[in-house]
């Protein structure tokens, strides 16, 4: 978690321009990294009619004014300055300013003319909700052609200043709920500065999941000048802003849901299921068997009664022997996945080298795996992909045809007669599996009762991915949007609080960090040229890690694996562990 500290000059320069430099120069040292100001004009924002009209006119700055005072801020060394804009003229100086980001007021959540403007800087927008209607949030949120996470909801009002029990930060909640998750939010704190409260409040606030504090900011409260009521004086906002930071540290939190001490501590506690007595092979395992104790196991994770018991054993069992999934019958399938018209390089599978189209080698390759009980080849539906149908059958694989869009959908569909319960994922960009780790990383999958397991410290293109059936079943149903699944990694990195992950171990001879996955014209030209010298050599049938790792040492290679960033939806349904 983050939480950005807004220090929110707003009148405290009292309409001096020497005044505002120096609140500018002194809590740049105190703790603020970003900076807020407030752009009017009276004329702009105010009938002349209207009671508080010259007092705005009299502490307003002119346009000559401002462009000096947020030249000086930037040379400051401000990471990020804001703007309150009051009407189209604030808006359009703020604009030649090139401000980092713009805050519409409540009451121009309404004015079209402002948010069309405001809209194609496509620049950070706080919209100011205290007081508000959710139907005039809506308004202002649906005339703002731009990011929605570039829109941040400030919840909080000024009410000279706002008492604690006028605050209501459970209204942030109902913001999250009438908007959902694609906002940014933020608290707006206006209790008076110098009560313990504004602390305390701002605090709770981050329980609400805020990623944005505004506070005032004053260089003398005693002195009682405009907007001194909610302002923090620079001592006090230093130790505001420590123990903000500080108390986020105790928020930030991995997407497991726990930290790594959380972790270690979940692996050194946890408990297991245990035979009482010995077992004999085909024995079906009953309660009465077990008990239940602590271990010497770090990576092993325990398995709930209703996955084993009633099932039987593979094996002759000692006493005391733990329970994990390597001792029960289980059906091992390699799902082979790809396409023709795939997005970088259409009809890489039909490649050839060393006399073989690339699709072949993987079939060459997974066939010697000695742990997968069948392997099937699932493509989709589309003509194009007739010329690979015709490669699977011509190398006795099985085939299946299904789904475009959801690649998980066709994975499940193809096995819904057999029920596997482990299945191995293999992309055909990935030609150079090792064998050899894929049986590994299933045998330390089953005997770590794993849920799905990675082997990625091997090098990008000779790794497999190995799943629980029952987990892709649950993935498909309660996945909010599965049209991501070629991606299906993220689906359960992004959510590693419902699932037992492991990444199976890899020698470190063998931890390269090498990109031998094809993608690209540019990725088969790099590979290329070991399968031609494996196949000069008689060894396009037996190559394995090491004649990898050999053959690429002395390479120069530009090809280093990134990460790519995928934007795509892996949020699953509420209450969908109740399926689990």
């Amino acid at each position: 978690m983050s939480c950005e500290i807004i220090a929110e000059v707003a009148n405290s320069h009292q309409g001096e321009f020497h005044l505002a430099k120096k609140i500018v120069k002194t809590f740049s040292s105190y703790g603020a990294t970003s900076i807020k100001f407030q752009i009017y004009f009276a004329e702009d924002f105010l009938s002349k009619d209207h009671e508080r009209f010259n007092h705005f006119k009299n502490q307003s700055f002119s346009e000559k004014e401002w462009s000096k005072l947020i030249f000086y801020t930037k040379n400051i060394g401000y990471k990020n300055i804001y703007a309150d804009v009051l009407g189209l003229k604030a808006f359009n100086i703020a604009k030649k300013l090139k401000l980092d980001g713009f805050k519409i007021h409540s009451t121009d959540l309404t004015n079209d003319l402002l948010l069309k403007k405001i809209s194609k800087e496509n620049k950070k927008i706080f919209l100011s909700v205290g007081g508000a209607k959710i139907n005039e949030i809506y308004h202002a949120i649906n005339h703002l052609k731009i990011d929605r996470k570039k829109i941040v909801l400030m919840h909080g009002f000024q009410s000279y200043p706002t008492k604690i029990e006028h605050t209501n930060l459970n209204n942030i909640n109902k913001l999250k709920n009438y908007f959902g998750e694609c906002f940014s939010y933020g608290y707006q704190d206006h209790v008076a500065g110098n009560s313990k409260y504004n602390l305390y409040l701002c605090l709770t606030s981050l329980g609400y999941g805020v990623n944005y504090l505004e506070k005032h900011i004053t260089l003398n409260r005693k002195k009682k000048g405009i907007d001194y009521y909610s302002s923090l004086e620079p001592n006090e906002f230093k130790n505001f802003c420590r123990v903000i930071n500080k108390s986020i540290s105790g928020l930030s939190i991995k997407k497991s849901g726990y930290s790594d001490q959380e972790d270690a501590y979940r692996k050194k506690t946890k408990k297991f299921w245990i035979l009482k007595k010995k077992l004999k092979k085909n024995s079906k395992i009953s309660l009465k068997d077990l008990e239940f104790k602590r271990i010497n196991n770090l990576n092993m994770e325990p398995l709930f009664l209703k996955e084993f018991v009633g099932k039987k054993i593979n094996q002759n069992l000692g006493k005391n022997t733990v329970i994990s999934n390597n001792i029960f019958y289980k059906k091992i399938y390699a799902m082979i996945v790809a396409r023709y018209n795939s997005k970088r390089l259409p009809g890489k599978a039909t490649l050839k080298v060393a006399g073989k189209t690339l699709l072949e080698h993987l079939f060459l390759r997974v066939k010697k795996a000695k742990l997968i009980d069948k392997i099937i080849f699932c493509t989709t539906k589309k003509k194009s992909d007739d010329v690979l149908v015709n490669l699977a059958k011509k190398n006795k694989i099985k085939v299946f045809r299904g789904d475009e869009n959801n690649v998980l959908g066709r994975m499940l569909a193809a096995t819904k007669s057999d029920n596997p319960d482990i299945m191995v994922r293999i992309t055909g960009d990935d030609i150079l599996i090792d064998p050899g780790y894929m049986d590994k990383a299933v045998l330390y999958h089953l005997s770590n009762n794993l849920d799905y397991t990675d082997h990625k410290d091997l090098p990008s293109g000779v790794e497999t991915e190995i799943f629980n059936r029952k987990t892709l079943n649950f993935i498909n149903k309660n996945a909010v949007d599965n049209s991501g699944t070629e991606y299906l990694t993220y689906y359960l990195r992004n959510n590693e609080d419902l699932f037992r992950i492991g990444s199976a171990p890899v020698y470190k001879k063998h931890q390269k960090n090498l990109r031998l996955t094809i993608d690209s014209l540019k990725d088969f030209k790099f590979v290329k040229p070991f399968l031609e010298k494996m196949s000069k050599d008689n060894k396009l049938s037996t190559y394995n890690i090491d004649d990898i790792i050999v053959f690429f040492k002395n390479k120069k290679n530009n090809q280093i694996h990134t990460k790519k960033e995928i934007k795509i939806n892996t949020n699953l349904k509420k209450n969908s562990y109740k399926d689990l």
